[in-house]
């Protein structure tokens, strides 16, 4: 009996060593591969209104993402001054950089179903964002998604998003 238990534990701890020992080199390849982009500078960014793309999302949701990506990159404090698309007093300056966000795929779930069942029901919004120099060449382009996935409204997969870009910005700029 007791040579059975101590095989058993002899042989779970063997699986885990051979699944740490399989686990190990794809961790360090992992962080090899995540090198850091280079920083770049301005002062300031304008942000351009939200494109549909080809997808069906629905203006409430682009108008959202808009405002909310407006306040967040501003409390954010990566850019001394944040321009809304049209802003006049943008012309002025030198080192501006503009955001462009563009919806890949939208997908609008239910918030009864979400919150009876916490497995389905999820709001997600796929953009692909871009942020161009003055003179219009491309600075970087990055593909991101926001999600609702457990309790809230369809709506707050705009906070989650606006989130995501403000904090790849912090990293770049």
């Amino acid at each position: 009996m007791k040579r059975n238990r101590a095989l058993k534990i002899l042989g779970f701890l063997a699986m885990l060593v051979s699944q740490l020992a399989i686990a190990q080199p794809a961790a360090s390849r992992q962080s090899d591969s995540k090198v850091k982009p280079q920083k770049l500078s301005a002062s300031a960014i304008q942000i351009e209104p939200i494109e549909a793309g080809d997808s069906t999302i629905p203006p409430e949701f682009r108008f959202a993402i808009y405002e909310r990506l407006i306040e967040r990159v501003s409390k954010d404090g990566a850019f001394q001054k944040v321009y809304r698309s049209g802003d006049q007093e943008a012309k002025n300056v030198a080192d501006l950089v503009t955001l462009r966000t563009k919806v890949g795929k939208f997908t609008e779930g239910s918030q009864l179903r979400r919150e009876l069942t916490t497995v389905s029901g999820g709001t997600t919004v796929d953009v692909i964002t871009t942020v161009a120099a003055r003179d219009g060449h491309v600075l970087f382009e990055s593909d991101l998604s926001g999600k609702v996935r457990f309790f809230g409204e369809n709506l707050g997969v705009t906070n989650d998003l606006a989130k995501r870009i403000a904090k790849l910005l912090r990293e770049r700029f």
